[in-house]
């Protein structure tokens, strides 16, 4: 697999949002805005616009954003880091807005086919869910990581490897580890996505807020 076959990191992280029974989304933990944030810096971060360093934002590019929600937010840093003062991992993913959040990429994973909007009533009261579509994909997409983590090299040579270490650590931020890979079996996925969510910069900005936010 090449990395122009997979999608942007938000919208593959809404796709393991699906149940895995059912097939509805379901969003998965509270403050779960602030995973889909830094589902889009990590994305910028993997296509070269945005360069962090430990907990900093070093350096910007107006390039690689694959949609307005991205482009805006580079906009936004560019703006800021024309002061003396680099802002931080933290602020940065202040500035992923919410609202939109995870519906604009939803909506974009809708109008693809990869979801299916379910309009119905619940006493009396319109109600409308999304389903998933292609549950292929979400299977393939956990079993990729999956892969990716457990290989011995740490999936040296693999053209997605850092993508799937990042959508690891937002995996467990989001705490989907343990209905992607439950039970004994999915303890090694993991613990190394645990691992990953507390090195990898971005992933640790979304966990510093969250708590703070709790």
């Amino acid at each position: 697999m090449s990395l122009s076959d997979v999608l942007p990191l938000p919208e593959e992280l809404l796709l393991l949002c699906a149940h895995p029974a059912h097939g509805r989304f379901r969003v998965p933990a509270s403050q779960f805005h602030h995973v889909v944030a830094g589902a889009v810096l990590a994305e910028l971060v993997l296509g070269g616009a945005v360069t962090v360093e430990k907990h900093r934002i070093t350096g910007y590019q107006p390039f690689g954003a694959r949609d307005e929600v991205a482009a805006g937010v580079l906009a936004r840093l560019e703006a800021r880091g024309k002061s003396r003062f680099r802002p931080g991992l933290d602020q940065a993913l202040a500035q992923v807005p919410d609202p939109p959040g995870h519906r604009f990429h939803l909506d974009r994973l809708t109008a693809a086919g990869y979801y299916a909007v379910e309009e119905k009533r619940f006493l009396g009261l319109p109600w409308r869910t999304h389903r998933l579509l292609r549950p292929d994909l979400r299977e393939e997409t956990a079993a990729r990581v999956a892969a990716t983590l457990l290989a011995p090299d740490g999936g040296a040579g693999r053209p997605t490897a850092e993508r799937d270490r990042q959508l690891a650590a937002l995996i467990h931020v989001a705490s989907l580890d343990h209905r992607l890979y439950p039970g004994r079996p999915g303890a090694p996925v993991r613990r190394a996505a645990r691992k990953l969510a507390g090195e990898l910069p971005v992933p640790r900005a979304v966990q510093r807020i969250r708590s703070s936010s709790d």
